[in-house]
């Protein structure tokens, strides 16, 4: 009987692997064979799921990002204190391994000026989503009374995100700084945020 295999779960796993590879060698090395490698595959084997390896390389982007949007967009717990922002921003930073892969990839697409159309409308397709998605908490938390009304919640956002994308960039270039240190950053902006006026 033959094996029954589940099509969007291995893309998944495919996609990981590929993640895995882009991490550890940049995206200008990756090949269909090094993700087949990665995987313990076969080249062939990926093309059954793949049309070509920018498609591959898609999916190990979005692999990587859903994690990062789904905190904002699905929360577990409501994101309705200071606290709830802080923790959401703190979990995003590559404070261990696998999410220190997750942004070594994420920032290998996301500073490109340039490639293959798909790759690049995507980068900027999540980086305008979460975005948006911190501008649409800051102002729930507004409506709430929990966070300053005179901050103007798209500009805080916009802060945010760039805030967060330099202290992943510190802490994956100088990693002996400590998580602890670069974080402060982060730490110190959303106690700005919470003082009142």
């Amino acid at each position: 009987m033959p094996k029954v295999v589940n099509r969007e779960r291995r893309r998944g796993d495919l996609a990981r692997a590929a993640a895995r590879v882009i991490a550890r060698i940049g995206l200008e090395g990756v090949t269909v064979q090094t993700v087949a490698a990665e995987a313990e595959c076969s080249a062939g084997s990926i093309a059954h799921y793949f049309r070509n390896k920018d498609e591959l390389l898609l999916h190990a982007l979005r692999a990587v990002t859903e994690p990062l949007l789904a905190a904002l967009r699905e929360p577990r717990e409501p994101l309705s204190t200071v606290e709830s922002l802080r923790e959401v921003a703190h979990a995003s930073l590559p404070l261990d391994p696998a999410r220190e892969r997750d942004w070594r990839v994420r920032l290998a697409f996301w500073t490109r000026a340039s490639g293959p159309p798909e790759e690049v409308q995507l980068s900027r397709h999540q980086l305008g989503e979460w975005r948006s998605l911190w501008e649409r908490t800051l102002r729930d938390l507004q409506a709430s009374g929990a966070i300053r009304p005179d901050a103007e919640a798209g500009e805080a956002a916009s802060a945010l995100v760039a805030l967060l994308i330099g202290t992943a960039t510190q802490l994956l270039v100088r990693p002996r700084d400590g998580g602890a240190r670069q974080a402060e950053a982060v730490e110190s902006w959303f106690r700005v945020l919470a003082l009142r006026c």
